[in-house]
């Protein structure tokens, strides 16, 4: 499955791209709020868009609304960062990241193409 990783933090986008690399997916990751908006300006393809929470609210809004004007086919999973926080984007799915990387793996195969 492509996965893309949008966030700003470099160490999270590296962890999770190692995390769904080794469980078989393909991955680009992206760790400034400028590669986040090219991945979405050059309709890099996917199947699960992970919004990180470090990304500003307006840009991720701004991301997920590229995607949906595209009528890209993927899913938009958006990452909070703590339960009880109400995220400012509208995401097809939505995880704490704080439940970790099994949570994460399975978000993803139930968001992919083959759930669908």
């Amino acid at each position: 499955m492509k996965v893309l990783i949008l966030t700003d933090d470099q160490e999270l986008a590296l962890l999770r791209q190692r995390l769904l690399e080794s469980a078989g997916h393909h991955v680009v990751a992206t760790s400034t709020e400028k590669e986040a908006l090219e991945a979405a300006e050059t309709a890099v393809p996917f199947d699960v868009a992970l919004v990180c929470h470090r990304l500003p609210a307006g840009t991720a809004r701004k991301i997920i609304r590229m995607f949906r004007d595209a009528k890209r086919p993927g899913k938009v999973v958006y990452i909070a960062h703590i339960y009880g926080e109400w995220p400012e984007v509208e995401a097809d799915r939505y995880i704490v990241g704080a439940d970790g990387p099994d949570a994460l793996l399975r978000i993803v195969a139930e968001s992919g193409p083959a759930a669908a």
